[in-house]
């Protein structure tokens, strides 16, 4: 004689519940890693245009590409120029809080980063 086998009603509703979760930290989270890439591209592609622009040049343009690419929660201020050891580097901290309900909320910190050599 076999038992039976197979999910009871109590372990569905919880791989439900989980499933409904995971989709919505997804949800959540996914249109800041877009905003990050987005942003990590826009420093790559001003790099590869050229170094030798002023402080002033760079974040004109790193203000023109956010405009294009329809980001808003990043300017021009948040734009960090760094010309150490002969590379030039642009980083911009890509971050955001989204409440998850009842008193939840998810948060994102990341810094989008681009180097090339002078």
């Amino acid at each position: 004689m076999q038992g039976q086998r197979g999910f009871t009603l109590a372990t569905l509703i919880f791989l439900l519940i989980l499933a409904g979760f995971a989709a919505m930290v997804a949800m959540k989270t996914i249109p800041t890693y877009i905003e990050y890439y987005t942003v990590k591209s826009a420093l790559e592609n001003i790099l590869h245009d050229g170094t030798d622009q002023s402080a002033m040049e760079l974040r004109q343009t790193f203000t023109k590409r956010m405009d294009v690419n329809s980001v808003y929660t990043v300017n021009a201020e948040d734009l960090e120029i760094s010309r150490d050891g002969g590379m030039l580097t642009l980083s911009v901290p890509v971050s955001s809080k989204k409440p998850m309900g009842a008193g939840i909320s998810i948060s994102v910190d990341l810094v989008a980063t681009a180097s090339a050599p002078l």
